[in-house]
C-alpha cells in the first residue's frame, strides 16, 4: 500500500505540471490583461508596471520564472490586490471553503445514504418512489437555482435565515444545503443501486437463514458492501463540491477562495487564477487517492501492487 501511495503521489507531479502549463499559457493568450482599464494609462506608467511584474519579458521567460518560484512554494504576487501575495489570499479563504465543502459533503451523506437504503429495502413502495423523485429533482436543478430559491423563501419572505456572510448557523444553512443537495441525490441513487445488488446475494440470505436480526444483517453485512459505489463516487464528488462552491460563494458572499477565483478570472489576475487551479487540482488528486485507499479496506478482494 505504501508503494502504491508513493507511486500515485509521484505520478501526480507531471499531472500538476501539465495543468499549470496549460493554465499559464491560456491565461496569457486570452485578450486583455491585469492592468487593462477603460481609461488608457500613460505608456510610461504601463511600462513601469510591466517591468515591475516582469510582464515585459518574453512569454517563455515568464513561464520559467513562474515555475522556478512555484518550486519554492511561492505563488507570486497578486496583480489586483496591492501588497498581497497569492499565498496570503488563499490561506485566508481556504478555511472557509473547506468548512463549506465539508458541511455540504456531510449533508449529502446524511441525506443520501439513508434515503437510498430506505428505497432499497422498500423497493417499489411509496418510500422508494418518493426517494427517487427527490433524487431526480436534486440532480436536475442547478445549485445556484436551489440557493436562489432558499434565499427567496427563507431569507427574504420568512426572514428566518441571513442572505449573505459566513460564521453563524443562519448564514450557513442556505449555501450548505444548496451545495450538498445535488450530491445527496447522486448518493441516494448509488446507495439504492448498491444495496439492491447486495441484499439479493447468497451471503445475505445465509445471514438471514442463521436467524440474525435484520439490524445486524444491514449494518454488519449489507451496508459495507452496498456502499462501495458511494465510496467510489466520493473521490470526484469531494473535489467537485469544492470547485462547485465557486458560484455558491459568489452568490452568498461567503469569504472563501471560490469568490477570489471568479474575481481573478474576471480581472485577469494571472497568478491568483493559476494558484487557485493548482489548489483545486491538488484536492482532486488527494480525494481520489483517499478513495482508492478506503476502497481497498472495504473490499478485501482489491489488492494494490
Amino acid at each position: 500500500m505504501l508503494r502504491y501511495v508513493a507511486r500515485r503521489l509521484l505520478t501526480a507531479i507531471p499531472v500538476l505540471w501539465i495543468i499549470v502549463t496549460i493554465t499559464f499559457f491560456m491565461m496569457r493568450l486570452a485578450p486583455g490583461g491585469p492592468f487593462s482599464r477603460e481609461r488608457v494609462m500613460p505608456i510610461e506608467v504601463q511600462k513601469m508596471i510591466e517591468e515591475r511584474y516582469h510582464l515585459d519579458e518574453p512569454l517563455v521567460n515568464q513561464y520559467f520564472r513562474y515555475m522556478g518560484n512555484l518550486l519554492r512554494g511561492d505563488l507570486g504576487p497578486s496583480f489586483r490586490y496591492k501588497d498581497r501575495t497569492v499565498n496570503e489570499i488563499l490561506a485566508a479563504g481556504l478555511p472557509t471553503t473547506l468548512q463549506l465543502g465539508s458541511l455540504a459533503l456531510l449533508f449529502a451523506l446524511a441525506v443520501g445514504i439513508p434515503a437510498g437504503c430506505l428505497a432499497a429495502f422498500r423497493e417499489n413502495s411509496a418510500v422508494d418512489y418518493a426517494a427517487m423523485s427527490f433524487s431526480m429533482v436534486g440532480v436536475s436543478v442547478p445549485n445556484f437555482v436551489v440557493l436562489s430559491t432558499l434565499i427567496y423563501f427563507f431569507a427574504v419572505k420568512l426572514k428566518i435565515l441571513t442572505v449573505s456572510g459566513w460564521g453563524r448557523w443562519d448564514q450557513m444553512i442556505c449555501p450548505v444545503v444548496a451545495l450538498g443537495l445535488m450530491y445527496s441525490a447522486y448518493i441516494a441513487r448509488l446507495s439504492r443501486a448498491g444495496m439492491l445488488e447486495v441484499i439479493r446475494q447468497d451471503f445475505i440470505r445465509t445471514a438471514r437463514a442463521k436467524g440474525l436480526p435484520e439490524r445486524l444483517v444491514i449494518m454488519r453485512h449489507s451496508l459495507k458492501a452496498g456502499l462501495l459505489p458511494v465510496v467510489s463516487f466520493l473521490g470526484p464528488a469531494g473535489a467537485a463540491i469544492l470547485t462547485g462552491s465557486l458560484i455558491i460563494e459568489t452568490i452568498s458572499g461567503v469569504p472563501g477562495i471560490g469568490r477570489e477565483f471568479v474575481n481573478s478570472a474576471l480581472n485577469r489576475d494571472y497568478t491568483l487564477t493559476i494558484g487557485t487551479v493548482i489548489l483545486y487540482s491538488g484536492f482532486l488528486i488527494i480525494f481520489n487517492l483517499a478513495v482508492d485507499i478506503v476502497y481497498a479496506f472495504l473490499d478485501p478482494r482489491i489488492v494494490y501492487e
